[in-house]
């Protein structure tokens, strides 16, 4: 047989147990034991609670990854088709063909990254 123990908390602190419990559809019991675990496993100090959302951390470092796609994009891509470009006016036709396909296949390649970021 299990013993529990009794934790002695005022009535507003217990008010709001109650609530957060019944919005994530926990026990009081269940809710303080994945309150424990998020804590270990985070290492959160709930003393705290202006730590770090990990929610805005990740849009942050999905805006600056995407700021990097775009920069890399403008800087090597884009000179790249202007370099195929330039080849081909100088190459001929025959060369043309090729370099269109070259082209096609950046234009896929920007595209690509457009969509992922």
């Amino acid at each position: 047989m299990q013993k529990y123990k009794t934790i002695s908390v005022d009535p507003d602190t217990f008010d709001g147990l109650n609530r957060l419990a019944d919005r994530h559809k926990l026990t009081n019991k269940g809710l303080l034991e994945a309150m424990l675990h998020y804590f270990e496993t985070t290492k959160a100090d709930p003393r705290d609670p202006q730590t770090d959302n990990p929610t805005e951390a990740i849009k942050a470092l999905d805006k600056r990854l995407v700021s990097f796609i775009k920069e890399q994009e403008k800087k090597m891509l884009h000179p790249m088709k202007e370099a195929l470009f330039d080849l081909a006016s100088s190459e001929g036709a025959t060369r043309k063909h090729e370099l269109r396909i070259v082209n096609n296949n950046v234009k896929k390649i920007i595209a690509h990254l457009r969509i992922e970021g």
